[in-house]
This record gives C-alpha cells, structure tokens and sequence, in this order.
C-alpha cells in the first residue's frame, strides 16, 4: 500500500512539470484592420483572443460629418458602424465584454442607454464605463469603444 500510495504521489508531483515540458504555442503578432474612413487610425486590432476596436461615433458613410438628428440617429449609426467592424472580423455583439462610452452631454445618457440595451442580450450586457466628456470628432454626441472576444482559431 506505501509503494502505491508514493507512486500516485510521485506521479501527481511530475504532472505538473510535465505540463510544463510542452513547447508554448508562438505569440501572434498584433492584427490591424485598417479604418475605412479618411483618418490614421485602425477600426480595429487583434491581439491574441481580444478585439479591440477603435472609438466610433455616428460618422456618416462619408466620414467626414455626423449622421443629423441628435443622439438617437447618431447612436444607431454608431452601432451600425461597430457592428460592421465585428462582422469583419466573424463576429457578432455577443462577443463584446467590455465597452467604454463617452458622451458629449451627460443628459443624453437614458436615450442612448435605451438603445444600447437592444443590441445586447438581457443578462449578458458588457462590463462598461460611460463618461461625460468636453468635445468629440466631428461634434458627435457620442462615441463608443469595445473589446470583444475573438479566440485564435485552433
């Protein structure tokens, strides 16, 4: 019983070292997605398992004003704007886990909230950060920056 019990031993304390021995797999090098629109920036960048994507405001298709209307046209053409960037890259808004959203005005929170809850599901909404900020690009109302998870295909 003693020799089998230190065989288990020996063979849980080797485990780990074994582990070990396996070769690391290579570190990915950072993948950028190059904006769409007229400015020096990336839509987005893959680092490992994780998508960060670049602050996006409710651009036009031009790129160069906001969409009109105020903060609810401006949010859905934001969303519309991530969302394209998700879909890229074969993901969806179920992907995202962290989101930070900054606003031109603190008052336009409720109407932007409204609309952000329905891109998301109930119970599954990403951690987030909302600020009020002095001035966006292009006067926009809103702008919104997330990371989603995007794992390295196996």
């Amino acid at each position: 019983m003693t020799s089998r019990l230190l065989a288990i031993l020996t063979l849980l304390l080797a485990a780990p070292g074994m582990a070990a021995a396996r070769p690391a797999p290579a570190p990915q090098p950072p993948v950028f997605t190059p904006s769409e629109l007229p400015y020096p920036f990336s839509s987005a960048v893959k680092v490992g398992n994780v998508l960060y994507l670049s602050g996006e405001i409710g651009a036009d298709t031009s790129g160069k004003a906001v969409v009109p209307g105020g903060i609810e046209p401006e949010t859905r053409a934001m969303f519309e704007r991530i969302g394209k960037t998700l879909k890229r890259h074969g993901l969806g808004f179920d992907a995202v886990f962290k989101c930070q959203v900054f606003l031109a005005d603190m008052a336009d929170w409720p109407r932007f909230n409204a609309i952000y809850a329905g891109y998301f599901t109930k119970g599954r909404y990403p951690a987030r950060s909302a600020m009020g900020v002095n001035g966006l690009a292009l006067g926009a109302r809103v702008e919104m920056e997330c990371w989603a998870w995007a794992p390295l295909p196996r």
